[in-house]
């Protein structure tokens, strides 16, 4: 659909930075215009071949000059400005072809130029003529036609040139809506603009951009393989192809594209790290990776790309371990995740090595944390009082410290750090919630109980997550490794901090599957003193059994009216061993 004059200015208004992304056909800023906003055409004469007199070229040139002065939107080049320019420049006009007529509108800030050629056929001409956006490249082909007379040949080229300005301003439209972000306007104005001249590099770069942002990234990626059919050197075709084939997997050829758009940008420390950048957002932190490798190959000092090659390497690390389900039971990852960690660590080391002091804190912490990963606690507690002695008013980086020290088993080191990672900044986030987890790993359940209400008070976490959080330590580490009596503390411990009833139902099942079983094994004499100890502990799980539906109606394996039965039958039992004992 195309819009009024107004609504497209305001539409250009809003996406300046977009036009200059996608290299769209736009008015260029300091293109110069004639009075009345008509935008500049230059008309050199057609070039003669096959001996054909230089007269007829330049009367072609001359009829279609005042065409196009009647038109409302364009105006012709003045001839004696054209013959100035052509001084200016030590040319001939003789010595134009499309190349130089092109490089010659470009600098006298004409939008656009024709350019051609004729030769004898007959009574008259064969004539072969090209209109092109002078700073787009977009290039309007009339084709070979045969002309008896200059007004002939001009009249051809003019119903063309008319064709053609209706192709631009389509193509205008559709990268208005671009630029605010109206991805299917955008992609019919394009589609429109294509119904014109198929070949339109511009239409077809912004059809290509539409369709990426509206996700049909198959149908993007052909369209910008053929942009680049027609111009092998387009950057933004190259970079945005390499972002899409990015996102469809396409890890190698993604990595191919962006390495041809940075063989247009050589030695760009900033462009790489640029690139890099934006495939992290778009999920592909290993290509990323990859890309920045490639430039630290040729400038291994640079201190942006080491940086950026560890978040990269970092990135993917993690994306691969959770893609993997994390490290097992054993504490055992795979080698690829591993490699990837090490990677980054070395990265952030050689950083470290150059930077000292002024490394940036996001570095210094992802390095402690990597060493933490990597089961080198104890280098990272060392290192870690070393950055907090350099950068001692800095309260997240005291906080990672912190981490370290938990790690490497000096837990009163630790909460001390918490202490000074707060008192440095009130805002660092999950001071309390760390010292609760920790203090609850330690067994010290009393403290962690004040740490986590002051983590709830502080709306670090909802009693609910803290309350999960319990539970799952005491599932994991003490339950599930033999140690049921120790899990049922930590399970108690997290009953008080549940507020949402599957939550509440979860601990109340486990409370009360681990009572059943005591009591199951504490029964077995069926003497007086089994009974009286067992007795409770059945009457126990059963009122926790009761309150656990909300839990155990999400996990179909667990049969909670047989723990019931099981449960009542077995206080049966104890009660009539009391009552035959006597007791």
């Amino acid at each position: 659909m195309e819009r009024t004059r107004t609504d497209r200015r305001r539409a250009r208004a809003s996406a300046p930075l977009l036009v200059l992304l996608c290299g769209l056909a736009a008015v260029p800023a300091g293109a110069q215009q004639e009075v009345g906003g008509r935008y500049r055409v230059l008309v050199p004469a057609l070039e003669p071949r096959g001996g054909a007199k230089q007269d007829f070229g330049r009367d072609v040139a001359e009829h279609l000059r005042k065409q196009i002065a009647g038109l409302p939107t364009h105006a012709p080049v003045e001839r004696r400005e054209f013959q100035e320019a052509l001084r200016k420049y030590g040319l001939k006009e003789s010595d134009l072809d499309c190349v130089k007529s092109r490089q010659l509108a470009v600098q006298m800030g004409a939008e656009l130029v024709m350019c051609g050629e004729y030769e004898p056929a007959g009574s008259g001409y064969q004539v072969s003529a090209t209109l092109i956006g002078a700073r787009s490249g977009d290039d309007y082909q009339v084709g070979n036609f045969a002309a008896a007379s200059p007004e002939e040949a001009a009249q051809r080229i003019f119903h063309s040139f008319e064709s053609f300005i209706t192709q631009l301003q389509r193509t205008r439209y559709c990268v208005d809506y671009l630029g605010s972000q109206q991805w299917g306007n955008a992609l019919e104005n394009c589609n429109r603009a294509l119904e014109l001249n198929p070949n339109s590099v511009t239409a077809l770069f912004g059809k290509a951009y539409a369709l990426m942002q509206l996700d049909s990234l198959p149908q993007s990626l052909q369209l910008l393989k053929r942009v680049l059919e027609l111009n092998p050197v387009h950057g933004e075709a190259l970079k945005a192809a390499g972002f899409v084939a990015s996102r469809l997997n396409q890890r190698d050829t993604a990595v191919a594209y962006l390495r041809q758009y940075l063989d247009l940008n050589p030695g760009s420390v900033e462009v790489r790290a640029n690139l890099a950048s934006d495939l992290m957002q778009r999920g592909d932190p290993a290509g990323a990776l990859q890309l920045l490798e490639d430039g630290l190959k040729q400038d291994s000092t640079s201190t942006l790309l080491r940086v950026y090659a560890g978040h990269a390497a970092l990135a993917a690390a993690q994306a691969a371990e959770q893609q993997q389900g994390g490290a097992d039971g054993a504490g055992e990852r795979s080698p690829e995740v591993t490699e990837l960690y090490g990677k980054a660590l070395r990265h952030y080391e050689a950083v470290y090595a150059a930077s000292g002091a002024q490394t940036e804190v996001s570095v210094l912490r992802n390095l402690l944390l990597i060493l933490v990963q990597l089961g080198r606690a104890q280098r990272a507690a060392e290192l870690g009082a070393q950055m907090v002695a350099a950068k001692p008013q800095e309260g997240a980086l005291w906080a990672t410290y912190a981490s370290a020290l938990q790690a490497a088993g000096r837990l009163e080191e630790a909460l001390a750090a918490l202490d000074t990672a707060l008192a440095r900044d009130p805002n660092t986030p999950d001071i309390f919630t760390r010292r609760g987890l920790w203090l609850a790993q330690a067994g010290q359940l009393a403290q962690a109980r004040e740490a986590f209400r002051k983590a709830v008070e502080r709306q670090e976490k909802s009693s609910d997550e803290i309350a999960t959080a319990i539970f799952g330590y005491g599932y994991t580490e003490k339950y599930r490794k033999g140690q049921p009596d120790e899990a049922l503390d930590y399970f108690s411990l997290a009953r008080e901090f549940a507020t949402e009833p599957r939550t509440r139902a979860m601990t109340a099942f486990w409370s009360g599957f681990i009572l059943y079983n005591r009591g199951v094994r504490v029964q077995q004499p069926q003497t007086c003193a089994s009974a009286r100890e067992a007795l409770p502990l059945f009457q126990r799980a059963l009122e926790f059994f009761q309150q656990s539906k909300p839990y155990t109606d999400t996990q179909p394996s667990l049969n909670l009216q047989a723990y019931l039965d099981g449960a009542r039958r077995y206080i049966e039992i104890q009660e009539a061993v009391r009552k035959r004992g006597g007791c």
